[in-house]
């Protein structure tokens, strides 16, 4: 009989529209954060696809010795895409001239993501390779042509095996962004390795393994794999590596991620305001239900099963809406970004169906429990019952459901308790000024026939629903704020680090005597150069007099000399410099002086691998001399800036003896690349590294992110604003018994008007103001622990979130009342009936 009765209620209040308000909060909730979801992870995909032609796969795996086969045997029975690459250095000849290259023997299937581009003549068209070089043949750099004077057609030595040159190399996908690594560019087929003769024990070889395909593929397959590994291989993706792309592709994540936490705040604040306003409206239809006998039981199951059924239909619409909107998202990004976006996973899904019925149970429970115990004699006394407005345990539970759903989320608790608790210390701090300047109306001595009189008397009436609407209000403004001001600080980082004008181009094995011609040149032809750095290999041998770890046996499998403190197992580039250099910032200790001798600055992370301080004491090794430098600095590095970086830099004094070459970068423009390829004919011992293809694909994934977030931004400040419409309609009700109560007597509709409207632009700059500090604050905090960036304070929304909070708040609310303010005080008085 219960049922019965329950599904007429239900039916007649749904017609009325009782039940739209928290339907429409659960349903903004799902659909938000499905879209969110599903947007941030499609173009996550995409993005991440497109990166990964870095590293021309998906995934690899490197190892300084030779790889099992079995591993590409397995790989293909589950369904992934495999190549096989070797990389060694060696000497190349072509009649009485030679060239020491970098060789990389490469499969037929090489490159998996990714284009290898290749031009038939020196002056031809550049066009896409479907693969490599077939056996006997060999594709060269254009450097080496020059370097060895031949041409298409010409023959060349490689080892133990002569090779007919049939390309000219233009672009490798995965080539290594490395200043100091060789542009002599030599690339053959992975079968020839063997007829070289090159290859011999103890040779310095590399070995990688590539592979493509889905992620969940990927994932099986490194199960199997992981077990198999040897210390010394390494399994990494495009994210793994250090470079600018890595470092774009993380930010633009967390932001996403970032967006998404955001947008479940904001989701979960509507669907609480709604579930508590629904519940108070229900008061006086309990208490005319215990009037007529109805018992408690009854009551509590004919709304559980109202909210069963407002929260299956409301996740249903929520999800219909919510795919759509994604679907219409990715549709115009696919256009912009130039490629199709890969369909989305499960995981979106059942967040967003997890996040709505969590949010429907937990904050509607306790008004619920609240509407089960009003009183029958609320109908002779409507004021009963009220004091249960306000919970500490509703309030309470509203937190930690919100705290786990953010949690559950983003599998980051860091992010989720800066937020988490930045959030708090807004409601507390909104909270404590409500009741200030709400409870001080009656001190102003304001005019009964002024607007501004009857906005603040208004306000200071509604106390305590005007601090929830405020709280409400600077939450949404706040999450606003913080995204707008974080996505343009970005963006902005990433411009300044790949400005248009950005080196394309790398200089290295410079001579001191080529110096001064090669300077002339540059300038005579206007090509832009950084400064030119000296440098020289060497290697950090002890810290205080203590041995570094070191390699021991190339036939122990690489093993470590576990005895000794940690060190570099490699040479590293040094360099001596009088000033500091641009892209760097001293952190720690002192720049060299006038007089500084045997000094050394250290790059930040360099000092923690080899775990040393201000003061300590490094030996270097170069060749078979050996000599001391004290650190007197520690430096942060901009590695992201494509100019020469060092890890540890010297004092003057300390190379000063030693023979050095010379690095620098250049801008080269289209119409200077003949110029620039005179440049390494007339110097042919000169490597030029051009990297103008790195960085069009850097800026290339730079404008999709920057297009993504500004897309995702737009879905959260949607969302934002029907947080502002569920407040505003969850007051609705009261504000039409006013303007009756006003309009009887004998308000003029002028003056309702206008109060009306200075009511929502007080409560909106109040809202904005506080949003602003407190957005500024957690800016600070989050751009230093989550991004990387140097944190600083942005004053100028100080005054943008105050009028832009006023401003909208009173637009808005003045909208969604003015058909109630047009209605004439017959038809209220009926709507409120």
């Amino acid at each position: 009989m219960w049922v019965e009765l329950a599904l007429k209620l239900f039916s007649r209040e749904f017609r009325r529209g009782e039940l739209t308000v928290i339907s429409a909060a659960i349903a903004l909730a799902v659909l938000t954060v499905l879209t969110l979801s599903m947007v941030t992870e499609r173009i996550g995909q995409s993005i991440a696809q497109k990166s990964s032609a870095f590293i021309a796969a998906d995934r690899v795996l490197a190892s300084d010795h030779v790889l099992d086969t079995a591993f590409i045997t397995q790989a293909q029975s589950q369904n992934l895409k495999t190549a096989q690459m070797v990389y060694f250095d060696t000497m190349l000849f072509a009649d009485d001239e030679m060239q020491f290259s970098s060789v990389k023997a490469a499969s037929n299937a090489y490159p998996l993501k990714g284009q290898l581009k290749v031009k038939d003549t020196l002056t031809g068209e550049t066009k896409v390779a479907n693969s490599g070089p077939t056996t006997g043949n060999v594709w060269l750099s254009e450097s080496v042509f020059y370097s060895l004077n031949i041409d298409i057609g010409a023959q060349v030595e490689l080892g133990a095996a002569l090779f007919n040159v049939s390309k000219v190399i233009v672009e490798e996908p995965d080539a290594p962004f490395n200043v100091f690594s060789s542009s002599r560019r030599v690339l053959i087929n992975i079968d020839d390795v063997a007829k070289t003769e090159v290859v011999q024990p103890g040779s310095r070889v590399y070995y990688r393994q590539l592979y493509a395909g889905s992620e969940a593929d990927i994932n099986s397959f490194y199960e199997w794999l992981k077990p198999q590994m040897k210390e010394n291989q390494q399994w990494y993706g495009v994210k793994d590596r250090q470079s600018p792309i890595s470092n774009s592709l993380n930010r633009a994540e967390s932001f996403l991620l970032l967006a998404g936490l955001l947008g479940i705040i904001l989701a979960a604040v509507a669907i609480a305001v709604s579930a508590k306003r629904y519940c108070e409206r229900q008061y006086d239809p309990v208490a005319m239900m215990k009037t007529l006998g109805g018992s408690r039981s009854m009551i509590r199951k004919i709304y559980m099963l109202h909210l069963l059924l407002v929260c299956a239909m409301a996740v249903s619409i929520g999800l219909l809406i919510g795919y759509g909107l994604q679907e219409i998202a990715t549709s115009y990004l696919s256009k912009s970004m130039g490629t199709e976006l890969p369909l989305g996973g499960f995981k979106p899904w059942l967040v967003a169906i997890s996040t709505g019925v969590i949010c429907a149970v937990m904050f509607s429970i306790k008004p619920l429990f609240d509407l089960f115990d009003i009183p029958p004699l609320r109908v002779l006394r409507r004021n009963l019952g009220d004091k249960l407005a306000v919970s500490r345990v509703h309030l309470g539970m509203s937190a930690l459901t919100v705290f786990l759903l953010m949690w559950l989320f983003s599998n980051n608790i860091k992010i989720t308790l800066i937020l988490f608790i930045s959030t708090l210390a807004l409601i507390g701090v909104l909270f404590l000024v409500s009741k200030l300047i709400f409870g001080g109306g009656r001190k102003l001595g304001l005019k009964p026939d002024n607007s501004w009189s009857l906005a603040i008397a208004s306000i200071q009436k509604r106390a305590n629903v005007n601090a929830v609407q405020l709280i409400s209000f600077s939450l949404a403004i706040k999450l606003l704020l913080f995204l707008v001001v974080l996505k343009n600080d970005m963006i902005s980082d990433w411009q300044s680090q790949l400005p248009s004008d950005a080196p394309n181009a790398f200089l290295v094995n410079i001579t001191q005597n080529e110096l001064e011609p090669i300077n002339e040149y540059l300038a005579q032809k206007d090509i832009q150069v950084s400064e030119f750095y000296p440098t020289i290999r060497g290697r950090v041998n002890a810290v205080n007099g203590e041995l570094v770890a070191r390699s021991v046996s190339l036939q122990d499998n690489e093993k470590k000399d576990e005895e000794a403190r940690a060190g570099i197992g490699r040479e590293l580039n040094l360099t001596w410099l009088k000033d500091v250099p641009d892209q760097n910032e001293v952190t720690q200790g002192t720049w060299f002086g006038e007089n500084a001798m045997a000094e050394a600055s250290v790059e930040e992370s360099m000092l923690e691998r080899l775990d040393v301080e201000i003061g300590d004491t490094l030996t270097f090794l170069i060749g078979s001399q050996s000599f001391d430098a004290k650190i007197t600095s520690v430096r942060k590095v901009n590695w992201a800036t494509l100019k020469p970086n060092f890890f540890i830099i010297l004092s003057p004094d300390v190379l000063a003896d030693f023979p050095a070459t010379y690095i620098s970068s250049v801008r080269i423009n289209p119409d200077q690349k003949r110029d620039f390829s005179q440049l390494l004919r007339t110097y042919p011992t000169i490597t030029a590294i051009d990297i103008d293809n790195f960085v069009k694909q850097i800026q290339t994934t730079i404008s999709q992110v920057s297009l993504a977030i500004g897309f995702v931004l737009a879905i959260v400040v949607l969302c934002g604003a029907l947080v502002l419409i569920s407040q505003v309609q969850a007051s609705l009700g009261e504000r039409m018994q006013e303007i009756v109560i006003l309009r009887t007597l004998g308000a003029k509709s002028r003056l309702i008007k206008n109060a009306t409207l200075y009511e929502f632009l007080l409560l909106g700059g109040l809202a904005g103001l506080v949003a602003a500090l407190f957005s500024d604050i957690a800016l600070l905090i989050v751009q230093q622990q989550m991004f990387d960036l140097a944190g600083k304070l942005h004053p100028h929304i100080w005054i943008i979130g105050p009028v832009a909070g006023g401003v909208f708040v009173a637009g808005l609310g003045y909208l969604m009342i003015a058909r109630t303010l047009k209605q004439n005080t017959q038809g209220l008085v009926r709507a409120l009936g």
